[in-house]
C-alpha cells in the first residue's frame, strides 16, 4: 500500500505520482477503480473519499486536485479528511479529525517547514486571501463564517454555534487545491 503525503502535495504539487496533466488512466492505474464519479459534460471528476481529481472529458488530462471539505463542521469529518483503500492511504499531516485549522496556524506551519508562500487575494479586488505555495502553486483557502459543533459521549448533537471571524488569522481552513486553469 502506498502512502500519499499531504505535506509533499503542498510542497511539490505531486499527489503521489499524480500531478496536473497526468491522465485519467494514470489516476485509475495508481489509485484503483473504486471511486465516485461525476460527469459535467466538458469535464469530469473522480473522487476517492473527498479527494477530487478534475479532468477534461476529451483529453482525459487532469487539471485540478482538491479537497474542499476540511472544516470540522459535521459528524463525518474524519471521512472527509482521511482516506484509506487497499491501494493507498493519505498521511493528512497537520489535519486533525474534528479540529479546525486557522489561517494563522497554517502560516506558522509553512514558515516552520520552510515552504515558501505568498498571501494573495482570492480574486482581484477581494479582501479575502488565500495562501499560495510558491513552488507547487497549491492554494489553501479559508472561510470567515463557520460552525462549531459539539457532540455528547453518545455521538448526539450537544451544541451548534455559528461564528464569524473578523481577523483573517482566525479564518478557518476550507480547502487545499491545485488547478491549472
Amino acid at each position: 500500500m502506498k502512502t500519499i503525503h499531504l505535506k509533499e502535495f503542498i510542497k511539490s504539487g505531486q499527489f503521489g505520482n499524480i500531478s496536473i496533466d497526468s491522465t485519467k488512466t494514470d489516476l485509475v492505474n495508481s489509485f484503483g477503480n473504486k471511486f465516485d464519479f461525476a460527469d459535467f459534460g466538458e469535464s469530469q471528476i473522480i473522487k476517492y473519499g473527498w479527494y477530487e481529481f478534475f479532468y477534461w472529458t476529451k483529453t482525459e488530462l487532469i487539471y485540478g486536485i482538491q479537497n474542499d471539505h476540511l472544516l470540522a463542521d459535521c459528524s463525518n469529518h474524519e471521512e472527509m479528511i482521511d482516506y484509506k483503500s487497499k491501494l493507498w492511504t493519505i498521511d493528512k499531516w497537520f489535519l486533525q479529525v474534528n479540529k479546525n485549522i486557522t489561517f494563522g496556524q497554517v502560516e506558522e506551519l509553512l514558515i516552520k517547514e520552510d515552504i515558501p508562500f505568498n498571501i494573495e487575494p482570492i480574486y482581484k479586488g477581494s479582501e479575502d486571501n488565500v495562501i499560495k505555495c510558491l513552488k507547487s502553486n497549491v492554494t489553501l483557502d479559508f472561510v470567515k463564517e463557520y460552525t462549531v459543533i459539539e457532540y455528547d459521549e453518545k455521538g448526539k448533537l450537544k451544541n451548534c454555534e455559528e461564528l464569524v471571524e473578523d481577523d483573517q488569522r482566525n479564518f478557518m481552513l476550507n480547502g487545499i487545491r491545485l488547478f491549472s486553469l
